[in-house]
C-alpha cells in the first residue's frame, strides 16, 4: 500500500486571542457540518473563495457582520457558538501559525501560538476535515442533482425567482420540498447551470444588501 503523500502549508499572522477563538469556532462549525469552504461561502452569500481566504489568513479581519451571517446561513443554534461573550480574554497580539496538512482522504488543521522569547510553539487546537474534492457517493450525488434540477425548474415556472433569493433561502426550500438535507455543492451545480440558461429561464447572480442573490434575468433590472 502506498503511503499518503503529505502536503503541509504554513500560514502566519499576528492577532489577539479573541480573533483566534472566533476563527476556531467558524472553522469548527464548518467542519462539524461536513461542508467545504466554498459551500459555506455560498450559503453566506459571499464570493466562493471567502472562507478559503479566511482560513488561510488572507482575510485577516473577521467582522461581526460576517459572524452573524454565518450564524444565520448555517442555522447555528446560538451566536455564542461562534463568539466568546463576557469572558476575560487577553487583547495582546501574538504570533500564530496555522499548519494545513493535506492527506489522501483528509485535511488536518493545527494552530500554534509562537512564543518567540521561549523559542517554542504552543498548540492551540487541532481539527480534522474530510477531503471535499473527493466524492465517494457519485450515484447518490447524480440522483440528488437531478431532483434539484427538476425542483428549481418547477420553482421558476411558479415565479419563485421573480424576486431575489439568497442562497441559504433556496437551500432551505430544497431541503423542505425534497424532504431531506441537500448538499449545498449540488445546489451550487444546478444554479450554475441556470446561470447559463436561455434568456427566458436564465438566472443571474447579483449583489444585494444581504450578499449575493439569485433572480430571473428578466426580473433583474426591476429588483
Amino acid at each position: 500500500m502506498k503511503a499518503n503523500k503529505i502536503q503541509t502549508k504554513v500560514y502566519k499572522r499576528e492577532c489577539n486571542e479573541l480573533e483566534i477563538l472566533i476563527f476556531y469556532r467558524m472553522i469548527l462549525q464548518r467542519i462539524s457540518r461536513h461542508l467545504s469552504p466554498e459551500e459555506v461561502s455560498f450559503l453566506m452569500g459571499k464570493p466562493l473563495d471567502f472562507m478559503s481566504k479566511v482560513e488561510r489568513f488572507r482575510i485577516k479581519k473577521i467582522f461581526i457582520q460576517d459572524v452573524v451571517v454565518m450564524h444565520r446561513a448555517l442555522a447555528v443554534n446560538s451566536i455564542n457558538s461562534l463568539m466568546h461573550l463576557g469572558e476575560d480574554i487577553s487583547s495582546q497580539d501574538n504570533a500564530y501559525e496555522l499548519h494545513v496538512t493535506k492527506l489522501a482522504d483528509r485535511v488536518i488543521y493545527e494552530m500554534y501560538k509562537v512564543d518567540v522569547k521561549q523559542d517554542q510553539k504552543i498548540k492551540e487546537f487541532k481539527l480534522i476535515d474530510i477531503r471535499h474534492d473527493i466524492d465517494p457517493y457519485t450515484n447518490s450525488t447524480t440522483e440528488e442533482v437531478k431532483k434539484i434540477r427538476i425542483l428549481l425548474d418547477e420553482q421558476i415556472d411558479a415565479g419563485y425567482f421573480s424576486e431575489e433569493r439568497i442562497a441559504y433561502e433556496i437551500h432551505n426550500l430544497c431541503c423542505e420540498k425534497l424532504e431531506k438535507y441537500i448538499q449545498p455543492k449540488n445546489l451550487m451545480l444546478v444554479l450554475d447551470e441556470l446561470l447559463q440558461g436561455n434568456e427566458e429561464r436564465r438566472i443571474v447572480r447579483k449583489e444585494t444588501g444581504y450578499g449575493f442573490g439569485y433572480v430571473l434575468a428578466t426580473h433583474a433590472k426591476s429588483t
